[in-house]
């Protein structure tokens, strides 16, 4: 080994290093940060698929806008805003809050909602939900451990008769919300 330049070189390769230029990592870096950026794109690109029908919102704490959708939503963040879809499904994960109303075609709550809850079709409380206002739906389902204060209203259907059992294509999607949340 012989030592030029303060710097420690093997014998065997230091006829093929310019002892006149300075070592410059950037060139690495840059290549290894280029590699990185196409890794992630790579694999957010595999996690989402083009005919995936949800979304998902994460807010800041104390946001206030109303939040209109169509197809499924995944809510985890605090919103103060309404959130409101004609025959969209709303899925509150156990991180989500609102504090405001929500208007859908299916709800199902696993965090915590501090207002009126109106569902064309169903609300869901899951075990771990809070729900502090009105329920005005044609079906409620509530599991053990869900914490519900308020009236609950059902709608479409004032004679119990009319109302039908859950057919089996309902529950498969009623299970396949449940298994996001």
């Amino acid at each position: 080994m012989s030592i030029n330049q303060d710097v420690l070189v093997p014998e065997a390769i230091d006829h093929d290093i310019d002892r006149d230029s300075v070592f410059d990592p950037s060139q690495y870096f840059d290549q290894w940060f280029r590699d990185l950026e196409v890794s992630r794109t790579q694999r957010v690109a595999e996690d989402v698929s083009p005919d995936d029908s949800c979304m998902s919102i994460q807010s800041l704490p104390g946001s206030n806008c109303e939040v209109t959708f169509e197809g499924v939503l995944h809510f985890d963040g605090h919103s103060m805003g309404n959130i409101r879809s004609a025959g969209g499904a709303l899925v509150i994960t156990k991180k989500g809050r609102v504090d405001a109303d929500i208007d859908v075609g299916v709800a199902i709550i696993n965090g915590i909602v501090i207002g009126n809850i109106t569902a064309s079709e169903r609300v869901f409380l899951d075990s771990d939900a809070l729900v502090k206002g009105q329920i005005l739906t044609r079906r409620l389902s509530v599991k053990p451990g869900a914490i519900f204060e308020g009236d609950c209203i059902f709608i479409d259907g004032n004679d119990a008769s009319s109302i039908q059992p859950e057919s089996l294509e309902e529950q498969e999607e009623l299970e396949y919300l449940l298994a996001s949340v």
